[in-house]
């Protein structure tokens, strides 16, 4: 997305979240959690860090019980919402995806 565009998306954001749109809109009451919860600013500019395969791999060997004990919800839950074009993925708690369907 380039930087006009982005600007765009989130001054409509904003003003989503400041409207009363979030009693009409799952997507804008997500967004609304999303910056009263976890204060996501749509306005940020944080760039993505990548992991190498050995950076996953220990993130995953971290978790790896709690990966085990959730292969079978993980693939319920892709059979409820994959059919319509959505992935599921399981992160740790840096947000560090270590699993996903689809």
């Amino acid at each position: 997305m380039d930087r006009h565009m982005a600007t765009l998306h989130a001054d409509r954001v904003h003003a989503s979240i400041a409207s009363d749109a979030a009693a009409k809109s799952a997507l804008v009451a997500s967004w609304r959690r999303s910056a009263s919860l976890h204060r996501l600013d749509p306005a940020g500019q944080k760039s993505t860090r990548r992991l190498t395969d050995i950076e996953l791999s220990v993130a995953r060997q971290k978790v790896e019980p709690l990966l085990a004990a959730a292969q079978s919800s993980l693939d319920r839950l892709y059979l409820a919402v994959g059919g319509v074009g959505c992935c599921v993925l399981l992160a740790d708690r840096d947000g560090v995806p270590v699993d996903r369907r689809g």
